[in-house]
């Protein structure tokens, strides 16, 4: 009898051939693709091993397997494990201390700086560390940092407890930081944020916002050489008067954040960035009154691109002044800027053809001649955002058509009808669409988008009642690159809609609530087909029940936040969900089958949990050994009253 031939056909491809392709998937976001590749036979399986170089794992329980499989790890992102002691943290740095480069540890909790000491001394090409939310780190942690002495990047955004004694040790043994986050680091004054501008000569981007400082600092920081992005957002402390005796100038400075600075005018803009030839981006989102005299002070810079007014009162001498800007702009946020009008804006946009992304939310008194003018005039834009524009006609969206290069449009809340759908559908590039709260818009319209825009991603249609599943089912057809899909609070989905959307395979959101029609049946669709499903909205879907739980749990591993208010779930589907890996996020108001019981046995069975929001009549059934347990871990449990009817009605 002839034996079978056991050859292995892939043995034949150059190695070369094959590291290609493999580095090809380990670039992918597809998290199965590497290991796909690594079950193809026994070569595979051992190149992968030597090849990857970043790892995301969701759970430390194979911790062992993962040390012993690969060596080389170079940079690796705990988020999904919210439980890293020092024990685990000191056995990574021992097992990658020749290799690992970056660590994210902002999701994570229980280590504390005994942890990162091992990191900053065992791992010795250490270059970037996020520390960030652990508002529990002193400066212990600060101090044990220091000893990173290669370390570039350094992110401690709320770490709340760590002093200008702590950043001081950082300054001194960290010279080579070009990096550095302090956000929310509300107990480091002008003497921390100073010294770090002293020792640290290399920094590009400093982020010291809502600190409590002032004009003191700055003046160090200012004659920083190589300093490229400074953000101050909200840093009240800092005022027109003081920033008037600065004598220090930065010409490196490219982009300047000084959002929520509501005591800084042009004045103080003018002193703080004077010789600032470089900047290109100037955020000034909630802060001043856009006046003539702002605008002259943007004449100094002749390389501006990007200018952020949103939430800014202006006016029209002001919005006039921005147009006159000898700059050529390339994107403009007039968000919810009181004053704009068809006049300014029209004239605005005219000046500045080369603007690539506008955003005009909430700007109600402008009318179908500032579309006109834009679409006209801006042959280059790629992004639109004009949500609730409520004066704009449907003669104004038959206009957007002309810009063929959009890539994202947001017409939430306005008057856009099928009309308006047939023009954008012109718009072949289109990856992003919000379409909420659009009441004239219907199937018709939607299979317009459906039948051009096949590089579709997002699309928002909340609470667009006239919308039905042929809408639905168009789009699935005609939109294969779906990621982002919101149909919540429309009474006409029905099942046919899952049906259609679970054959979308980079699904990877999904908004439902409200949508009462939807049953197991429909919902199983989803939860069988759409493994990589991150975040899943199915409040209010009452006849969803504990199959669907049972079947996220079986195919939806990758599943990060689910809210299931108002579900016909029981402590069996519940208690189900615990064995994703994944599940960091969960919210769950009135479901009758929900038992005290159920929910402890939920707590101790979920292993990455991080926050859980749950009706208050729960929290005196759950035993405190059980509250402090899940707090140790690092799980938050919000406890909020609702009432039926505020819930349902949310």
């Amino acid at each position: 009898m002839e034996q079978p031939n056991s050859t292995n056909l892939f043995d034949h491809l150059a190695r070369e051939l094959i590291c290609i392709i493999l580095d090809h998937l380990l670039r992918d976001d597809d998290p199965f693709a590497a290991k796909s590749f690594s079950q193809v036979c026994k070569s595979f399986h051992a190149l992968e091993s030597t090849r990857r170089l970043k790892l995301k794992p969701r759970r430390l329980e194979y911790l062992g397997r993962i040390l012993k499989r690969y060596r080389w790890i170079s940079q690796l992102d705990l988020t999904l494990c919210p439980c890293v002691d020092d024990a685990t943290l000191e056995r990574l740095s021992l097992a990658w201390s020749s290799s690992l480069r970056r660590v994210d540890l902002s999701r994570t909790r229980l280590f504390s700086h005994v942890g990162v000491s091992s990191l900053a001394l065992n791992c010795t090409c250490l270059v970037e560390i996020d520390l960030s939310n652990r508002a529990d780190l002193t400066d212990l942690a600060a101090k044990a940092i220091a000893n990173a002495v290669n370390l570039e990047r350094l992110s401690l955004g709320r770490c709340k407890s760590i002093t200008d004694l702590g950043i001081a040790c950082v300054a001194v043994g960290c010279s080579r930081l070009r990096h550095v986050g302090l956000r929310w680091c509300i107990r480091i004054t002008d003497f921390g944020a100073a010294l770090i501008a002293i020792k640290c000569k290399q920094i590009r981007s400093f982020d010291l916002s809502y600190l409590p400082i002032t004009e003191k600092c700055l003046h160090h920081i200012l004659q920083l050489e190589h300093l490229e992005d400074l953000v101050l957002e909200h840093c009240i402390g800092i005022e027109d008067q003081g920033l008037a005796t600065l004598q220090a100038s930065c010409k490196s400075i490219k982009m300047l954040n000084l959002s929520k600075c509501q005591n800084i005018s042009h004045i103080g803009i003018a002193s703080l960035s004077k010789g600032a030839q470089n900047l290109e981006k100037l955020i000034l989102s909630r802060s001043l009154v856009v006046t003539a005299d702002l605008a002259k002070c943007l004449q100094s810079f002749p390389k501006l691109q990007l200018v952020k007014l949103d939430g800014c009162l202006g006016t029209m001498s002001g919005l006039k002044g921005i147009g006159n800007l000898c700059a050529s702009l390339k994107e403009l946020n007039l968000s919810k800027c009181a004053g704009v009008t068809d006049e300014n804006l029209s004239f605005l946009v005219q000046t500045h053809k080369d603007l690539e992304k506008i955003d005009i939310t909430c700007c109600g008194r402008i009318t179908h001649a500032s579309i006109s003018s834009i679409t006209n005039s801006c042959l280059r834009l790629t992004s639109l955002r004009m949500e609730s524009c409520s004066m704009v006609s449907r003669e104004g969206f038959l206009f957007i058509g002309q810009c063929q290069l959009l890539e994202e449009l947001d017409v939430t809340d306005t008057e856009i009808d099928d009309q308006g759908l047939l023009s954008i559908s012109r718009c072949t590039k289109l990856s992003n669409l919000k379409l909420g709260i659009c009441l004239m818009i219907t199937d018709i319209g939607l299979k317009h988008i459906a039948s051009s825009c096949s590089e579709l991603k997002h699309l928002d249609l909340y609470r667009s009642s006239r919308i039905t599943d042929e809408g639905i089912v168009a789009i699935s057809l005609g939109c294969p690159l779906l990621e982002v899909v919101n149909i919540a609070y429309n009474s006409n989905i029905t099942d046919t809609s899952l049906v259609s959307l679970s054959k979308s395979q980079k699904l990877r959101t999904l908004e439902i609530r409200g949508c009462t029609r939807i049953s197991p049946e429909g919902f199983s669709n989803i939860a069988a087909r759409c493994k990589h499903l991150e975040t899943l909205d199915i409040k209010s879907c009452y006849k969803i029940n504990d199959t669907g739980m049972i079947q996220l749990a079986q195919y939806s591993q990758n599943l990060k936040q689910i809210k299931l208010s108002y579900c016909s779930v029981t402590d069996l589907g519940l208690i189900a969900l615990a064995s994703i890996s994944c599940l960091q996020n969960l919210s769950i108001f009135h479901v009758e089958g929900l038992t005290s019981n159920g929910l402890v046995a939920f707590l101790l069975a979920s292993q990455s949990l991080i926050k859980v929001k749950l009706h208050a009549c729960f929290e005196s059934l759950i035993p405190h050994q059980i509250k402090k347990y899940m707090e140790a871990r690092g799980c938050v449990l919000l406890w909020r009253d609702k009432t039926l009817e505020a819930s349902r009605w949310e």
